[in-house]
């Protein structure tokens, strides 16, 4: 990969929401819940921007592998600080969800980074995988403005175990066990070749 590609504007801008990801999580812990919705909501935003640009000026390979990757650390770590919420006992997410939802994430990504060096194929996310990833963005941004701009008549109802937050998160845990799905069915020709050891030709499709 030239040094032009990895500079493209989108690809810049992936690598942004990648740095962004250790600001929001110390905003987060220090309670500094409105720091802490502003940087996600400008790295969510960055994912929207960097997709049309790419859309536009043509899609690379590092932008296809690497764009979802940034979007599941970014996601991953929000999860995770909204799990270790330090003010409810058990957090405001439980643990089955995040392993749940990361767990999806880290199979597709392992995957990923298979076909790519055994077969030099770039998996690119799907409608589905589009719509899970969105519905995330949206269910954390809800979540950490209700944490953010939250009063002492509320405080009580939204800082629960099994709160706002915990009902909202079902949406896009159905859609990441969906797309996950998605992506095993859509790619069973390279998953089946990887298990048995058989040749396959990604020129073939799925």
């Amino acid at each position: 990969m030239d040094f032009g590609t990895l500079f493209r504007l989108a690809n810049l801008l992936t690598i942004l929401r990648l740095f962004l990801i250790p600001p929001f999580i110390f905003c987060f812990q220090a309670d500094m819940m409105v720091s802490a919705l502003a940087i996600f909501a400008i790295a969510a935003v960055t994912d929207n921007i960097d997709g049309r640009i790419a859309r536009r000026q043509g899609v690379t390979g590092f932008g296809t592998f690497m764009d979802p990757l940034a979007d599941k650390l970014l996601i991953g770590a929000a999860l995770i600080c909204l799990t270790l919420f330090k003010h409810v006992d058990g957090g405001l997410i439980p643990i089955w969800m995040i392993l749940i939802i990361i767990g999806r994430e880290v199979i597709v990504t392992l995957l990923r980074i298979i076909f790519i060096a055994k077969y030099g194929q770039v998996v690119s996310a799907s409608q589905w995988g589009k719509y899970k990833m969105t519905s995330q963005l949206v269910v954390v941004i809800a979540g950490l403005a209700l944490l953010a701009f939250q009063n002492e008549q509320v405080t009580a109802f939204i800082e629960r175990r099994y709160g706002p937050i915990y009902f909202m998160m079902y949406l896009p845990l159905v859609l990441t066990v969906g797309s996950g799905v998605e992506f095993l069915v859509n790619n069973r020709k390279a998953l089946s070749a990887l298990i048995l050891s058989t040749r396959y030709d990604p020129e073939a499709g799925a």
